[in-house]
């Protein structure tokens, strides 16, 4: 059944997107399909209803293959349809439109149709000739061919019989005219229709051979007729959803969560009977589980019967797989059964009154029904006595309760209003009635029985009034209490219903107003996040904006210097050239106790009008040329040139008796890759003193690229150090980040 659900709601999906299962074309073929399986030769219609319906399941299936993601067992079915397509093209290959058998359909029937329409044209042009001829014409009635009994004969006029030879097949109603095959065409007619008899032959052979292959494929031709009435069934389902409006039940999926397994409670909401149309009062119950029995009271005419139609129909639907008029939140049973007592069962034959025959009805029901089954009553206890009907009808209830049926049964008496109320499980219903308007509403109140309003009604009605008042005269004190009681209770459920649909109407709209706040906190949300976005992205562009810009200094700051050298090395070649030679004498020493041969790698030397001292690269060559590190400018200096030497640091010189240590110069590179932080600190700090006392104005530190940490030490301290003016990162050639650039202040 919940297969049946499922086939429902994939069609009603196609029925949504506007997909339509093709089914022209689709013939019962069933019966022929057997008569061909027993031997039966099938005629040319017969064989044209085949090849429809092969066609048929071969749309079907292109279709439902193209939707087998929305409609699995819809496209299920259409996968499983036989190989139908050889005996279409067999059949479509052999028979016509018009029902004929092609010429194609064998070889020999070719050959033979050729020779019959060869034969055929021999005949005629003899029978033409004939009548052309002299001796014929005139014995004519009229000088045409006619057939009889499948023969061309001549119409003789009866006194010219004579005149033509032949064979006489028939003569007219008056007499007067014979019809003659004359014997000059008799062989020509023979072969004629010796062919024709040939072409029978052929037809028949070809015909049965069709209709062999039709019973070898009987099977799969009465498998695609199932199967296309199955997928018809389930689309005239989809579409009985729409014009129920009871799309909401079904949702496509691999469960039907609104079909339970029985005993369980049966819960209609909003339900509507199929066949009402116009404005429909819908109808809301629910029977089973806690509730084993619900009895509806009120007036005739009312909707009491209605309802339990209602009930019990849209439960067989369910089963059925049939669309069901209610909306969200119903729920129906897998009854075993359900059984029915509604209407007159009064029968002349079986000398059955009203009363019996709803008594011989729930005999039987009482006997059959048991946890998994639905009962309907209609006018339980009815028909008799009023107080034994009442017990009578409240014994039955109990009977049935106790066999765990749900029951569902409509009554009159006010005992089974009372019984209902006390009676834990059982529970009263009622059908409303307009006292205002004197008319049903139709609307089912559950927990509340309801009046039978007969007094009201018959004043409606036109009863006279002191009938009516007479009639409330004789009820008793207990029944207008009650009836006075209900009219509260009524007007108290009004009241009730009222406030809740005023309730309902302020969370409608709280809620409306809660969604709208969800809908701009959302938006707020997606603006923030957009913002940000927008700010990341704003930043992300003025970080590389700046790393351009930043670019761009350092190599104007790189370019200015390297102009600035050259200016040094032009005026650093201007003093050199400017020098006057000196005159060639034994060099004398260059300072108080520095002799030349003492100037080594690393001696800071003066040159003549130069404040600054530069380096030397070498020791004096032969010629007594140094070469010397002048800033970034690199040239060779005579010995006359210079006028004051100090040797490097660490390098031991003789002053008279006393030996000076110079201090220690470990050159313009101090390299600190694979130490910790507090092992370079200290080497940073006595590396930075030394160098500064060499007179070095640039120096280079390697610490490595790595994770950054001793990067940012070293940088951290050299912002602090007071001999550092500044530092930077070294271009790309001299190492990047893995190198810092440090600029001495001279002392």
């Amino acid at each position: 059944m919940r297969r049946r659900q499922r086939e429902t709601a994939e069609a009603v999906a196609l029925h949504r997107v506007g997909t339509a299962v093709p089914m022209g074309g689709a013939r019962d073929v069933r019966p022929l399909a057997a008569a061909a399986a027993r031997g039966q030769m099938l005629a040319p219609t017969d064989l044209l209803e085949i090849e429809s319906l092969c066609r048929a399941a071969q749309q079907a299936a292109r279709t439902l293959v193209r939707v087998a993601e929305d409609a699995p067992l819809l496209a299920n079915l259409g996968s499983g349809f036989g190989d139908l397509g050889p005996l279409r093209v067999l059949i479509d290959d052999s028979i016509d439109e018009r029902g004929e058998v092609r010429d194609t359909a064998s070889a020999d029937l070719a050959q033979i149709r050729r020779e019959l329409g060869e034969a055929h044209l021999r005949l005629q042009q003899r029978l033409q000739s004939l009548i052309a001829s002299a001796g014929i014409r005139n014995a004519l009635q009229e000088p045409i061919v006619v057939m009889r009994d499948g023969r061309y004969v001549l119409p003789v006029k009866a006194d010219f019989r004579g005149s033509v030879r032949g064979v006489v097949h028939d003569t007219s109603a008056s007499g007067a005219t014979i019809y003659i095959e004359p014997l000059a065409v008799v062989d020509l007619a023979n072969a004629w229709r010796e062919l024709q008899v040939h072409e029978r032959h052929e037809v028949e052979r070809v015909l049965r051979d069709i209709s062999i292959a039709v019973g070898e494929a009987s099977f799969d031709l009465i498998d695609a007729v199932d199967r296309l009435a199955e997928i018809d069934v389930s689309q005239a389902k989809g579409h009985l959803a729409g014009a129920l409006g009871a799309l909401d039940l079904h949702v496509p999926g691999p469960r039907v969560p609104w079909l339970v397994e029985a005993p369980a409670e049966l819960r209609l909401v909003e339900a509507r009977h199929p066949l009402l149309h116009g404005h429909v009062v819908p109808t809301s119950l629910h029977v089973g589980g806690e509730t084993r029995a619900l009895l509806i009271t009120g007036p005739n005419t009312g909707g009491k019967t209605v309802a339990i139609k209602t009930a019990g129909l849209l439960c067989l639907m369910a089963m059925a797989g049939l669309p069901v008029p209610a909306r969200v939140g119903s729920q129906i049973p897998v009854f075993d059964s359900i059984f029915a007592d509604i209407g007159d069962e009064q029968s002349i034959e079986q000398s059955l009154s009203t009363f019996s025959g709803h008594i011989t009805s729930i005999i039987g029901i009482i006997e059959r029904a048991g946890p998994r089954s639905l009962v309907l009553l209609d006018e339980v206890g009815a028909g008799t006595d009023p107080t034994e009907g009442a017990a009578l009808g409240i014994a039955i209830v109990d009977r049935l309760i106790e066999a765990g049926a749900a029951l569902i049964a409509t009554t009159h008496h006010s005992e089974l209003k009372v019984y209902a109320h006390q009676t834990p499980g059982v529970r009263n219903a009622s059908v409303e009635f307009d006292l205002k308007t004197l008319r049903p509403t139709y609307r089912l109140t559950i927990g509340l029985p309801g009046q039978s309003n007969a007094l009201a009604i018959a004043a409606n009605l036109g009863m006279p009034s002191d009938v009516i008042a007479r009639a409330r005269a004789g009820l008793s004190r207990e029944e207008r209490d009650l009836g006075a009681l209900l009219g509260d209770l009524r007007a108290q459920l009004a009241d009730a219903e009222e406030q809740v649909e005023r309730a309902a109407r302020d969370a409608a709209a709280a809620e409306a107003v809660r969604i709208d706040l969800e809908r701009r906190r959302a938006e707020l949300v997606a603006d923030e996040a957009r913002l940000r976005q927008e700010i990341r992205a704003r930043i992300a562009r003025d970080f590389r904006a700046t790393e351009r810009a930043l670019d761009r200094a350092r190599r104007e700051v790189e370019a200015a210097r390297i102009e600035q050298a050259r200016v040094d090395v032009a005026r650093a070649r201007e003093l050199v050239e400017a020098m006057p030679a000196a005159p060639e004498v034994e060099p004398e020493p260059l300072g108080p106790g520095i002799s030349l041969d003492e100037i080594v790698p690393g001696s800071r030397i003066w040159l003549r009008g130069m404040d600054t001292p530069g380096e030397a690269i070498d020791v004096p060559d032969e010629d007594g040329e140094v070469e010397v590190q002048l800033g970034s400018l690199r040239t060779r200096a005579r010995l006359a040139q210079i006028t004051r030497a100090e040797p490097p640091p660490g390098h031991r010189v003789s002053l008279g008796r006393v030996t000076v240590a110079m201090p220690e110069d470990t050159g313009d590179t101090l390299d600190l890759r694979g130490q910790t932080t507090d092992e370079a600190m200290p080497r940073v700090e006595s590396y930075l003193d030394q160098v500064s006392r060499t007179g070095r104005a640039r120096v280079r530190l390697i610490h490595g690229k790595g994770t950054g940490t001793l990067r940012r030490a070293v940088r951290d301290r050299l912002d602090r150090h007071p001999l550092v003016t500044s530092f930077e990162t070294a271009l790309p050639a001299e190492g990047g980040e893995g190198v810092t650039i440090v600029y001495l202040q001279e002392l």
